[in-house]
């Protein structure tokens, strides 16, 4: 009897059991059927690499690794005294131009001066010649005078050709159209001035501001050291720009759909999960854009099932107290229930786009949500200062 008993007690808790295993069992599978999942998933961003644009050497560094700079704050200078000699060089030089330009001016004042001066000259050669040879008519005057203003007429018609010949040098050295420009506004001032101003940017350069707020990394400036142009100093890695960067084998990304709600689970946090959204699929797999792509058209192939990279983007900003970082492991796992989002797009170029043009997503300062289908998409008229992560 008391077995009789036992076995009834275990049946019933075995039942009991099932039932209750029943239900998460279902729930679970329908969470399999309706997501799919990996942990083929790491934190990336955007990294820049603060270079120097002319070469020099470092003078003073105001930055450590892992310091949090803001945006346009300085990083570091190089020595400025050679770029300032080079900045009074083109100053001078510039007012070297000038003093030409009004040499020039001067020289076609000097020359319609000329110009004056041999016209009323011709002008008296004319009035003795033609005296001359009305008096020679009458037979008041020798051949020999006659002959000296006729010369002398001559004279003055070749010294007005002279002088015209070199009023139109003078005026093509300044430029022929000198009268309706500035006074300065000449190719040779334009040059200098352009010395000047490539002078003084290069004097610009010997100072380096962060590009945007972030934290740097890798620092390999120290004071006395000899950098040349593009040489990478230090990195800045910006926490808003932050995205994802998922892994799916191409047999998971049947039903995946840009806009879908994304869960991510940083393995630094646990039990913590970060809700986000398929940004875009990638066009290609990882290994296609490998150093070296497999070569598939050989006599030994065996068959590897591909994984394709899925950007996804973090919605909201992340709390304070669990920040990413590059390259940390996360778990995702994206839920295939909405299936009407395009293939081969991107939410962050949707959402910035208008009139057919995008704006650049450097100058954005974070992450879209993406718009519910009961509330209309944003205007990105007044959203220009935004900026995405990459």
């Amino acid at each position: 009897m008391n077995s009789q008993l036992v076995r009834r007690v275990l049946l019933v808790v075995v039942i009991i059991a099932i039932a209750a295993a029943a239900i998460p069992g279902f729930h679970y599978y329908r969470y399999i059927e309706s997501h799919v999942t990996t942990d083929d998933a790491y934190v990336d961003g955007t990294v820049a690499l603060v270079s120097s644009r002319v070469a020099g050497t470092v003078t003073n560094v105001y930055v450590e690794d892992n310091w949090t700079v803001k945006e346009g704050q300085l990083l570091l200078t190089l020595d400025q005294r050679d770029f300032d000699v080079k900045v009074e060089q083109a100053q001078a030089q510039l007012e070297r131009a000038k003093q030409s330009v009004d040499e020039l001016y001067a020289g076609v004042q000097a020359a319609r001066s000329g110009v004056s001066l041999v016209q009323s000259q011709l002008k008296q050669a004319r009035i003795d010649f033609e005296r001359a040879k009305s008096l020679k008519e009458q037979g008041v005057v020798s051949a020999q005078q006659f002959d000296q203003a006729n010369t002398g007429l001559r004279i003055a018609v070749a010294d007005e050709a002279l002088a015209e010949h070199q009023l139109t040098q003078a005026e093509a050295a300044l430029g022929t159209q000198h009268d309706d420009q500035s006074r300065y506004g000449r190719p040779v001032v334009k040059q200098a001035e352009a010395a000047l101003g490539a002078a003084k940017l290069d004097l610009g350069y010997t100072k380096l501001t962060a590009p945007f707020a972030g934290v740097v990394t890798h620092k390999t400036a120290h004071v006395g050291n000899r950098v040349q142009v593009g040489e990478p100093l230090l990195a800045v890695v910006p926490l808003g720009k932050l995205y994802i960067t998922a892994n799916f084998k191409e047999t998971q990304l049947t039903d995946v759909r840009v806009g879908q709600k994304a869960e991510i689970a940083a393995d630094i946090y646990p039990g913590y999960t970060y809700n986000g959204h398929v940004d875009s699929i990638s066009m290609g797999t990882g290994a296609a854009f490998s150093l070296l792509p497999p070569e598939n058209a050989t006599g030994n192939w065996v068959k590897v099932v591909q994984r394709v990279p899925v950007k996804m983007v973090i919605e909201g900003p992340v709390p304070e107290d669990k920040p990413l970082r590059l390259g940390l492991s996360v778990e995702v796992a994206i839920d295939l229930g909405d299936r009407s989002g395009p293939l081969l797009s991107s939410m962050v170029q949707q959402h910035y786009q208008k009139d057919g043009q995008t704006l650049p997503n450097e100058t954005l300062k974070m992450a879209p949500m993406p718009p519910s289908p009961t509330e209309p998409a944003p205007d990105t008229s007044t959203q220009h200062s935004m900026q995405l992560p990459h």
